[in-house]
């Protein structure tokens, strides 16, 4: 049986520096992973607030010309004083935000059928 023949100096050394090289591809890799995870997580609570926001307008009209203070003061007195259960706006922006995510699907597959149709794949 043969002795494997060892590596040479140089042979090591573009070893050492082809690792180097992966281990800098995966850091960029995993870096940008994160970006992308850090901008997922923000867009997520953008819409979450954007339909919050939505919600309590629609349920107190006038708030539409309060100051946000002015809204966060109501909505804060309100549920303190238990004119709003904390349960049931929960359940109001829990349906209205079902809503929203049926009308933006429809809305998704109208466009795609009105793209598909001038474009002439219909």
């Amino acid at each position: 049986m043969t002795k494997p023949r060892e590596k040479t100096r140089e042979e090591l050394t573009a070893e050492i520096e082809d690792g180097k090289k992966k281990i800098w591809q995966l850091e960029n890799r995993e870096k940008m992973l994160r970006q992308k995870l850090s901008k997922e997580e923000r867009r997520t609570r953008s819409h979450r607030l954007i339909v919050r926001g939505a919600v309590f307008e629609s349920i107190v009209p006038e708030a539409k010309t309060m100051t946000d203070e002015e809204a966060a003061a109501l909505a804060r007195r309100d549920l303190s004083a238990n004119r709003i259960a904390a349960s049931d706006l929960g359940a109001t922006i829990e349906k209205y935000a079902a809503e929203l995510t049926e009308k933006a699907k429809d809305s998704k597959a109208s466009n795609a059928l009105f793209n598909a149709m001038l474009r002439g794949q219909l």
